[in-house]
């Protein structure tokens, strides 16, 4: 379960995204422009490429995604650009 990142997520047999981070116990992942969050305790499958998952609360996958939205993608400011190189 520790590699989760830059993976398609799989559920119902379909691509439904491609994941991003882990928050908070969740797997973030991102569908068309908008991001999700999914408790890991949904995850049933990990492979290569794919994470496979089972139904979960899309309600509250989408609330918990717009505040990892909030939280994780602040703007980078230029002197913080500077600072990496």
């Amino acid at each position: 379960m520790d590699d989760l990142i830059c993976k398609y997520v799989v559920k119902d047999g379909k691509r439904i995204g491609e994941s991003v981070d882990v928050y908070e116990n969740c797997l973030i992942v991102k569908v068309g422009g908008e991001f999700i969050a999914i408790p890991k305790s949904c995850i049933v499958k990990v492979e290569a490429e794919n994470v496979h998952v089972k139904d979960f609360d899309e309600k509250s996958a989408k609330e918990l995604g717009e505040i990892w939205v909030v939280e994780k993608s602040k703007p980078v400011s230029l002197e913080e650009l500077k600072r990496y190189g």
